[in-house]
């Protein structure tokens, strides 16, 4: 799964977005993103010639186009691949509204006998381009427009942390995973198990926990760091 993350400006991120077309300029620090927050969402929109790319904060927790409005009765932070495509609150955004959500880092949680340990995974040189899905609600004079983290199984490296993963795309898979026209097996290609490049695992204290807790990570230098190879 996928619960917490961390967004850093840095040159990675800004040429994600200049590949992308997109023209923010610097984009704000922010630690230990929680569900139900705005996070920066990258969708494309329909053109008169050509889809394009676009950036805004979406809230982090998918309200669907046709429900009463947000609520958090279930939890909608996060759709499985294994399902995403079938589940009534999902599939119409999988076929129509797919989106990346960058990250510098995501947070998860391993389990030591009864505790817990946080973990923040992420690579040194790169952005993570978290696959998802995005919905727009309207109601009572309000428009909500919301998100989905896409998670599939662990890949085998990454297993000993937590059995699930965020989708992680890189360049191409970017760009098929955004066009509304990229057909159904591709999608469910893009969204098996798989890591584009080597992560780190590093113990942090878990005072992330607190999701009102947005200050800068704390690494727990005692705990060494788990190495997560790529799979390509």
């Amino acid at each position: 799964m996928c619960g917490r993350f961390n967004l850093t400006d840095s040159p990675m991120l800004q040429a994600l977005l200049e590949e992308l077309g997109i023209d923010i300029g610097p984009v704000p620090v922010r630690f230990n993103i929680a569900p139900t927050e705005p996070v920066l969402t990258i969708y494309q929109s329909p053109g008169s010639e050509h889809a394009i790319n676009q950036a805004m904060d979406m809230r982090w927790w998918l309200t669907p186009s046709w429900s009463s409005g947000p609520s958090q009765k279930f939890a909608m932070f996060n759709a499985r691949a294994e399902t995403i495509a079938t589940a009534r609150s999902y599939r119409g955004p999988f076929k129509r509204q797919r989106a990346i959500v960058p990250a510098s880092a995501f947070i998860e949680w391993q389990r030591h006998g009864s505790g817990k340990q946080a973990y923040q995974i992420g690579a040194e040189d790169q952005v993570l381009a978290l696959a998802a899905i995005w919905d727009r609600w309207e109601g009572n004079g309000e428009v909500v427009c919301s998100c989905s983290i896409v998670t599939c199984a662990a890949v085998p490296g990454f297993e000993r942390i937590h059995s699930r993963q965020p989708v992680i795309l890189q360049g191409d898979e970017i760009r098929l995973w955004l066009d509304a026209e990229t057909d159904s097996d591709t999608l469910h290609a893009l969204m098996q198990p798989h890591l584009p490049f080597a992560l780190q695992a590093t113990a942090i204290d878990n005072s992330v926990g607190n999701a009102r807790n947005k200050s800068p990570t704390q690494v727990l230098d005692s705990t060494p760091p788990i190495d997560i190879i790529a799979d390509q």
